[in-house]
């Protein structure tokens, strides 16, 4: 009786598997579309920057969002987003971390990391056994130059690293969905 109730559940267990791996190659598919179709926004709901002690003195301060901490900073209800429309590109990214190096015009003031234009060698390559789709691009802004990698899954949930050379670097996680065209 026991072999029979084990290949019972055994039998379940494959067959629930094989319906989950149906949705996820669908929702996979659609992912994959938004992002060749080049028409898709990416609404980030956390920071996470790069630890340093300028950032710890930041969190100990109580001066962070609600539900945040150093290593992991709340966005939501924040402007932070990556849009993509055709060629353009419009990214912007509230900014936690420590500035290397002081800007040649505008000074400290640059809280945020914003782009809007046609980026550089900008790339989309999929990744059918991880099911995933990593986006490369290059920016720039004033005299500062960023390197951008966003690795979005087939469930669209996207990751968005950011290397600065003038800032330390972070990442951003979020949702992708169809651009909004605000």
């Amino acid at each position: 009786m026991k072999k029979y109730v084990w290949i019972l559940g055994l039998v379940l267990l494959v067959s629930c598997k094989s319906g989950q791996d149906a949705v996820t190659q669908r929702n996979s598919e659609a992912t994959k579309s938004l992002v060749e179709n080049g028409d898709y926004e990416i609404q980030l709901a956390w920071a996470r920057p790069l630890m340093t002690n300028e950032l710890a003195q930041l969190g100990n301060s109580n001066l962070l969002p609600f539900e945040s901490r150093a290593g992991r900073i709340n966005l939501i209800g924040s402007a932070s987003y990556v849009k993509k429309k055709g060629d353009s590109l419009e990214v912007y990214l509230p900014y936690y971390g420590t500035r290397q190096m002081a800007p040649k015009v505008g000074g400290y003031n640059d809280a945020a990391i914003e782009f809007k234009g046609v980026p550089e060698d900008y790339t989309v390559e999929y990744n059918e056994r991880k099911n995933r789709t990593e986006v490369n691009f290059k920016m720039k802004e004033g005299t500062e130059k960023y390197n951008v990698n966003m690795t979005i899954t087939g469930s669209k949930r996207a990751t968005v690293r950011v290397y600065s050379t003038q800032r330390t670097s972070i990442s951003y996680t979020g949702e992708l969905g169809p651009n909004s065209g605000d």
